[in-house]
């Protein structure tokens, strides 16, 4: 009988950040163990995101000015990556245990090329609890992608929520039981995030809806459920 070796997860991690070193120093603890590197592109930050990433063996810092453009930012990320697959995610959002052990084998899968994954959007931390609406859950977001030069976002639509071409879109598949842990909703107060939803709002007139059902989370039929071991 012949075995054959599995191959080591050639997986980089791509994130944009901006005066986030707390929450990026919690992302590089959360994903060091599995990313064979972490590239960062700061959009010029004033906090101590840069020595952060300057004293990790694994960051590869890159600084791009900030044009108010997610999708350029995110963009030039993605670009950055070396690694055969990337995991692209936010300074607020977390790899759960699951979805860490469950990697190797999404990423050894020889026909698809992109992974929408689900994610869970907590609403506190201390006790972990997530919020359940028809928006929030489930809500599967495309973050595991191969190293494509078409696995782009689009830089010509609106900039705060970038989307990928259609022809990208429609090959994306759909991981189940596995989480993505998103905390901006629990570190947040709502005041924050009312001004966030309307600061979106104004930089991208018809996300008006969108906006408010996912960052005015009580306002809007929902149940809140313990985490418990579903991460």
């Amino acid at each position: 009988m012949i075995f054959r070796r599995r191959r080591s997860l050639d997986l980089s991690v791509a994130v944009t950040a901006w005066n986030r070193a707390e929450e990026l120093e919690g992302l590089l603890e959360n994903v060091a163990p599995f990313a064979r590197e972490i590239v960062v592109v700061d959009g010029g930050s004033e906090d101590r995101t840069p020595e952060v990433c300057r004293g990790h063996p694994k960051v590869r810092y890159l600084e791009r000015p900030w044009d108010g453009h997610f999708g350029r930012q995110k963009n030039a990320a993605l670009a950055a990556a070396r690694g055969e697959w990337i995991l692209h995610l936010d300074t607020d959002e977390r790899v759960g245990p699951r979805l860490a052990a469950a990697l190797p084998r999404l990423c050894s899968a020889r026909r698809v090329r992109f992974y929408r994954l689900p994610m869970l959007w907590l609403v506190s931390a201390d006790p972990p609890r997530y919020v359940r609406s028809p928006k929030h859950f489930p809500c599967h977001v495309p973050r595991l992608l191969r190293n494509l030069p078409e696995h782009r976002y689009l830089e010509d639509v609106g900039p705060v929520h970038p989307r990928f071409p259609k022809a990208v879109t429609r090959r994306m598949k759909k991981v189940h039981g596995v989480y993505l842990l998103h905390y901006c909703l629990a570190w947040a107060s709502r005041e924050a995030l009312r001004a966030k939803a309307e600061a979106y709002a104004r930089r991208e007139p018809g996300s008006e809806r969108t906006n408010a059902a996912y960052y005015l989370w009580w306002e809007g039929e929902h149940e809140v459920l313990p985490l418990g071991d579903l991460a």
